[in-house]
């Protein structure tokens, strides 16, 4: 055959690969027809084309290298738990065994006065939106104006007043059994994370209600306003959600953010759903305690004498050791709380968007992180602190410093109180984030969203140095407060 027969047979090729698959079809041929025909001479090289690791190569699939960083993790961490079982043994205890007697007297106390904040909630709402309503109707059109109706200004004051002592009541006790009567951190800082939960709930009910009655009076509310603020999705009117039934479903309700009503699941109760998000919740909480028993109280007790020494090389090895215990302890939380715990509350109340979390394990910024990570905190500050203060004439960053200064308050409050170590490290840690946060948004407007300088960032300044950090000045606190 002729070297043109040849040209024909071995065509150009689009992409080297197509090329070498070409030359391996042309290779089995040849084994079969004994009047070889292939010549040496076959064209290779046809076309410019960059190496696959380069920048300029086409996108390609590292999928191999994936399963080889996850193999030397799993045999690392293997490795880390021999090596671990070799030097302490087994440290798992039973559960509460170092829980005082007292603390399983104040704790259950502190949760059964929560109904009683919930229950003055409503009490003031009742008593209010009927001496409201009745003077609404009786009032003249022109006197419906709060500013000018004396009668109304009062209704809203006594309200505002008794809803800001019920609040203030609702955080001061939980801060106060945390501090003082309870122990024990663990069930200290479960008192006090639902006193909080109940602080902005109430926050928000009271707030929206108020709103809600305005909107009984003449031009409060324009047709323009009820399409922007999706007012006309609500299927309960005011005041037909003052009712307790009411109150007591947004209290079990995944939200902070008080509405009438809530969109429903169109499906019936799933008990296979939600016996999988159960079993989730018990395994992830059981990881959670190993690695807490096993491998972080070793590593912090550890850090004392070198947090003592103040030897910076010691504690700055003691962080980074600590980092991935802590890493995996925080992850298997979020999953247990945001996905497992409030995915299956969501079902039993067919509580229908279900948006509890959204990707932020691909944020390239820390702003970016913090919309996306705890949607219920973030939807609460957006809709109740930060746009509030943008529709008052405030710059939006001044709005942004004023939410990040109460959430660091609350952060320091959630972390201080039950470890008996007010220091304000947790305060200086969420303060912090407002200068990375604007290190990072510049790097999102160059790179584009998701930019992996930006997310090695996030991950290590959040993960790898902040928490534990923060952990191990917390428990260095609590062991020599507790000392003795």
């Amino acid at each position: 055959m002729s070297q043109e027969t040849i040209r024909q047979r071995v065509s150009l090729q689009t992409s080297s690969d197509e090329i070498e698959t070409k030359s391996d079809n042309i290779s089995s041929t040849n084994e079969t027809d004994h009047n070889r025909s292939y010549k040496h001479a076959c064209a290779i090289h046809l076309k410019n084309v960059p190496s696959v690791l380069s920048k300029e190569a086409p996108p390609e699939s590292y999928r191999g290298f994936l399963n080889l960083a996850m193999l030397i993790l799993a045999v690392s961490n293997i490795r880390l738990i021999i090596e671990n079982y070799l030097k302490y043994g087994f440290l798992i205890s039973t559960p509460g065994t170092f829980v005082p007697p007292e603390d399983y007297i104040f704790f259950p106390i502190s949760m059964l006065l929560f109904p009683i904040n919930l229950l003055f909630a409503y009490y003031i709402e009742k008593t209010t939106v009927l001496p409201f309503m009745t003077e609404i109707k009786t009032a003249k059109v022109e006197d419906r104006e709060p500013k000018l109706n004396p009668k109304i200004q009062s209704i809203n004051k006594r309200a505002a007043i008794l809803h800001t002592i019920n609040v203030s009541v609702t955080l001061f006790y939980p801060t106060i059994f945390s501090y003082f009567l309870i122990f024990h951190p663990v069930l200290a800082t479960f008192t006090l994370f639902i006193g909080v939960i109940l602080f902005l709930k109430l926050l928000s009910y009271a707030l929206v209600n108020r709103d809600l009655r305005l909107s009984q009076l003449t031009g409060i509310f324009a047709s323009k306003d009820i399409v922007n603020l999706n007012l006309d999705s609500y299927t309960v009117e005011y005041p037909k959600n003052i009712t307790f039934a009411n109150l007591v479903y947004f209290w079990f309700a995944p939200t902070l953010c008080y509405q009438p009503s809530y969109p429903r699941a169109p499906e019936r109760f799933r008990p296979g759903f939600f016996l999988k998000r159960c079993g989730e919740l018990a395994i992830a909480c059981t990881m959670m305690y190993f690695l807490i028993e096993q491998y972080a109280n070793p590593t912090l007790k550890n850090s004392i004498r070198a947090m003592e020494e103040l030897s910076l090389i010691n504690i700055v090895e003691r962080v980074l050791k600590l980092s991935t215990t802590s890493l995996a302890i925080w992850l298997l939380m979020f999953y247990a709380f945001f996905h497992s715990f409030l995915n299956a509350l969501a079902e039993v109340l067919r509580f229908g968007d279900r948006t509890f979390y959204l990707a932020w394990w691909n944020s390239g910024s820390l702003n970016s992180y913090w919309r996306l990570w705890n949607r219920p905190v973030y939807q609460w500050f957006k809709r109740h602190v930060y746009l509030p203060l943008f529709d008052l004439g405030i710059s939006p960053m001044i709005a942004s410093l004023i939410v990040f200064t109460i959430s660091a308050a609350l952060h320091e409050l959630m972390v201080g109180v039950p470890t008996h170590a007010i220091m304000g490290y947790a305060f200086g840690g969420m303060m912090a984030q407002i200068p990375l946060i604007e290190l990072t948004k510049p790097l999102e407007k160059w790179r584009g969203k998701g930019t992996t300088l930006g997310n090695v960032i996030f991950w290590v300044s959040f993960c790898v140095v902040g928490q534990p950090a923060c952990v191990l000045l917390y428990y260095y606190q609590w062991v020599i407060t507790h000392r003795t």
